[in-house]
This record gives C-alpha cells, sequence and structure tokens, in this order.
C-alpha cells in the first residue's frame, strides 16, 4: 500500500511533473543537465506561457482556447491517474481481506479437528476475534491515509491549476492589448500604403492627362527623293 506522501516545503513540488505546464524543450536537455530541477520546472512554465503568446499569429480567443484544451488535457490525465490508483489501492485491500479470511477460515477449520475444553475454544474464537478487530482498524486506518493523501493531491493539483489560470488571464490581459494594438498598426500602415499608392497613381494621371490634352503632332509623309 501506498504510504501518505509528505507535504514538501515548496509548494511548486506539490504536483507532480506530469501535470505541469512547459514548452517542448528536448532541444534544450543537454543545456538543462545542471539546472536544478524546480527552476527547470519555473523555466519550462515561463517558456510554455512564452510560446502560448510569443508572436500575434493566433488571435486572443484562439490563445485561451489553446490554454484551456491543455489545462483539460492536464486535469483528464491527473483523473485518469487519481481512479488508477484508487482502483489499485481497493484491489489491494480485498485482497489483502481475502487472504485474511481464508487464513482465519484455516484456523477455524483446524481447531474443529481438536477435542478441546470450553475454556480453550472460548480463548480461540476470542483470538480470532480480536485479530480480525485489529486487521479491519489497520484496514480503516489504511483508508483513512489514503483518502487524506488523494485529497491533499487533488487540492495540491486544483491549485496549481487555479494559479496557473490566473498567471495567464494576466498574461492574456497584456497580450490582448498588444495583439490590438498591432493590429491597429497593421492596419494604419495599409491604410498609408494604400494612400500612397492612389498619390502615386493620381501623379501619374494627372502628368499624363496634359499629354492627353495636347493636339496631336500630324507629321507630314516625307518626300522622295528625285
Amino acid at each position: 500500500m501506498d504510504e501518505p506522501t509528505n507535504r514538501p516545503d515548496n509548494d511548486t513540488t506539490l504536483v507532480d511533473e506530469k501535470y505541469s505546464l512547459k514548452a517542448d524543450r528536448e532541444a534544450f536537455d543537454k543545456l538543462r543537465k545542471d539546472i536544478p530541477p524546480e527552476r527547470q520546472k519555473e523555466n519550462d512554465e515561463k517558456a510554455f506561457m512564452d510560446q502560448l503568446m510569443s508572436d500575434f499569429s493566433r488571435s486572443p480567443s484562439e490563445v485561451r482556447s489553446k490554454f484551456s484544451s491543455i489545462i483539460n488535457k492536464k486535469r483528464e490525465l491527473f483523473n485518469k491517474d487519481m481512479t488508477k490508483s484508487r482502483e489499485q489501492f481497493n484491489k489491494t485491500q480485498k485482497k489483502e481481506r481475502d487472504e485474511f479470511s481464508k487464513k482465519q477460515a484455516d484456523a477455524r477449520k483446524d481447531f474443529s479437528k481438536k477435542k478441546v475444553t470450553s475454556d480453550e475454544r472460548k480463548e480461540f474464537f476470542e483470538e480470532l476475534d480480536g485479530e480480525r478487530k485489529d486487521f479491519y482498524s489497520k484496514q480503516k486506518e489504511q483508508r483513512d491515509e489514503f483518502e487524506a493523501d488523494m485529497r491533499d493531491k487533488r487540492k495540491n493539483f486544483d491549485d496549481y491549476a487555479r494559479s496557473k489560470t490566473d498567471e495567464f488571464n494576466q498574461l492574456h490581459r497584456d497580450y490582448t492589448k498588444r495583439y490590438d494594438e498591432n493590429k491597429k498598426a497593421q492596419s494604419d500602415l495599409k491604410k498609408q500604403a494604400e494612400e500612397k499608392r492612389k498619390q502615386l497613381q493620381k501623379s501619374i494621371d494627372q502628368e499624363y492627362e496634359g499629354i492627353r490634352q495636347k493636339d496631336p503632332t500630324i507629321l507630314e509623309p516625307a518626300t522622295q527623293g528625285q
């Protein structure tokens, strides 16, 4: 049975690495080998946020949708692992109960073959009952520890997801502002380019308008030599 997880001092270590948000940084693994694990995790999470909003190729709504999709996938993975842990714990406890029940049944069967006094019988069954109470008391303690550990893991994950969502929302507000400013700047540049094009066309039209208004010069046919 898994022992309950001790609480580390640093909050950033409360969530398993597989649930953390991070960008694809495999190319930098060799450069990162001497960096402490927690600093690597912080760098990965920062890189993940930077990657989402590194340029203006995605609209703010697309960025939010991408972030929500990743958070949801991490939550699905976490829930799947939690379910797997619970199933494994239940399986282990059931196996222990089955083995204990068989052990007691075998003991009763062997005892029934013996000729004993009433005091010996009483003592035997009292001992069996004591073992049964101790066994189920221990299982209950294990169950309580397991449930407490599961609650801690759930709380830690929810706190982590909430913290990263708050961080994202703050960065997203800034990104939205910069995205709108860039969009307006691009629009202004486009308008300016269009205006320059129109002015150039107007200048060309005016230049050729004077030429078109002039009377055409009629060239006399060349006189043939005698």
